[in-house]
């Protein structure tokens, strides 16, 4: 089960670092609201023919538990994409990455302080080298980089996400059972479809632009399937196999992915910081993930 619920996130992450490359260049072909609700609007279209052999006889155990899959979705998908949309309009990549990876530091915090969750000194001795690896990799080898950093108003969404992903992650391991994760992924995916149509609405209505192009169409396919059904089906496995701490400590190996997949797809150059960081954050999270 420990090495499953690794594997599950490790996937979960590399899947979901690859929405920066896409969601990158749509900013100014769809409005942060918009693009959110296409990315659920993809993902419930895909994950409802899988749901309907289960789904009628369970929809009882949904309304049941309104409350609590409405907090769900909307903490894991409704404000916690929104909200880094809305920051990567005008927030350097730089200060999205590293603010990113204070997810899984909120989830131990609201571990310990909620579940009584333990944080051994092996487990905080991995989240210190592995934060050591990200931040040699986001400053590129110069401390300056990182010291001078200036924080945006923007910067609070890229911040209030990583809190609300955090929530998710631990009201995922108290999800009542009961239901199918065809039905789950269903559910959630259309609760924050609903919760979005208003924001996305106003958007279009105030003048925001919507232009259809062929990178707006394969980035909403690539996260409404990949990015949306699967990460969170391969996240919710990891968490229920290793738990909400160690799942998110895996969440610090982002930038490492987004690293490699800017080499290979953006054309940016390998150095020394990529190795070095490289080994930092993986050694890091084999020590934190170790039993």
């Amino acid at each position: 089960m420990q090495k499953q619920g690794v594997f599950f996130a490790l996937l979960a992450t590399i899947g979901w670092s690859f929405t920066y490359i896409f969601s990158r260049g749509l900013a100014d072909v769809i409005p942060p609201c918009t693009l959110s609700a296409g990315r659920c609007l993809v993902a419930f279209l895909i994950t409802l023919p899988f749901a309907l052999p289960s789904l009628p006889r369970e929809i009882g155990h949904f309304k049941k538990r309104l409350r609590h899959y409405m907090l769900l979705s909307f903490t894991g998908i409704t404000f916690a994409n929104t909200a880094i949309y809305l920051a990567a309009q005008t927030t350097p990549a730089l200060n999205l990455s590293l603010i990113s990876c204070t997810t899984p530091i909120f989830t131990i915090i609201i571990a310990r302080l909620v579940f009584n969750e333990a944080v051994h000194a092996r487990r905080a001795a991995g989240i210190i080298i592995t934060l050591a690896g990200i931040l040699l990799l986001l400053s590129r080898g110069d401390p300056g980089v990182i010291t001078n950093l200036s924080f945006h108003v923007h910067d609070l969404f890229t911040l209030a996400s990583a809190f609300s992903f955090a929530l998710y992650t631990l009201l995922v391991r108290k999800k009542p059972a009961g239901c199918s994760s065809s039905s789950f992924l269903a559910v959630i995916f259309g609760l924050s479809l609903i919760q979005l149509i208003p924001a996305s609405a106003l958007e279009l209505m105030s003048g925001e632009e919507l232009v259809f192009t062929p990178e707006l169409i394969t980035g909403l396919i690539y996260m409404g399937l990949v990015a949306s059904p699967l990460c969170y089906l391969w996240w919710g496995k990891a968490v229920a196999a290793i738990g909400p701490s160690k799942t998110t400590i895996i969440y610090y190996s982002l930038p490492l992915f987004c690293g490699i997949e800017a080499v290979l797809f953006l054309g940016e150059t390998v150095n020394w910081v990529h190795f070095a960081s490289g080994a930092l954050i993986l050694g890091g999270l084999a020590l934190a993930t170790k039993e």
